[in-house]
């Protein structure tokens, strides 16, 4: 798994830079970026979702298994619906879950053994959390472009800072569930920047003879 998300960086990075290198306008490097950002964490998403499940297919495996999986890929699907439908209510949503998200991590580092006692029990719960809000998310930055960028950057990095800084649960799990989110985020502000109406280039004035 981290050699395919420092795969999926590289040739992100790559894809970015040359789109960038490539394209003049503005308006056509922002679209270009949001679906460079949007197609990585599609298909970061598609192989979580399998490591995911198939890991918890396997341990407790069964209708346990199979529950456990529900319980955060339904509201993904939902969220992500809501995000392309309804972006408005969508985006305050997200702030609120990943808000929520957050809150748990904390109370994580500042009681770690019951965060050792719930993630020994119910897996690595922040970091499938992240790829579940994650998603929809980058479904958002198809609308809300900017705010998206920042919601993702914030899904991607600070549950791994706090989780890092306080010691209170399995660093890997989160880095790998956080480092496609924190590139797709930036993507996002870097489109959203690009977007804008001061970006567009000046034209030459005329000089008269």
């Amino acid at each position: 798994m981290p050699i395919i998300l420092a795969l999926a960086a590289v040739v992100a990075a790559a894809v970015a830079g040359a789109v960038l290198a490539r394209e003049k306008d503005p308006q056509r490097r922002a679209g270009a970026l949001v679906k460079i950002g949007a197609a990585l964490m599609t298909v970061f998403t598609v192989a979580a979702v399998a490591f995911i499940s198939g890991d918890a297919l396997d341990q407790p495996g069964g209708m346990a298994g199979l529950m456990a999986v529900l319980s955060w890929f339904a509201p993904m699907v939902v969220l992500a619906a809501l995000a392309w439908f309804r972006p408005a209510g969508a985006s305050l949503l997200l702030v609120a879950l990943a808000a929520l998200l957050v809150a748990v991590c904390v109370w994580f580092a500042l009681d770690p053994a019951a965060a050792r006692s719930i993630q020994d029990s119910n897996g690595p719960v922040v970091a499938v959390g992240v790829v579940a809000l994650a998603f929809p998310a980058s479904v958002l930055g198809l609308k809300r472009t900017g705010a998206a960028g920042w919601l993702l950057l914030v899904l991607g990095a600070l549950p791994l800072v706090i989780t890092l800084l306080a010691r209170s649960g399995p660093a890997a799990s989160l880095a790998a569930a956080g480092v496609v989110p924190v590139i797709s985020g930036f993507a996002y502000l870097l489109a959203a920047r690009l977007a804008r109406p001061g970006s567009e280039p000046r034209k030459a004035r005329s000089v008269p003879a």
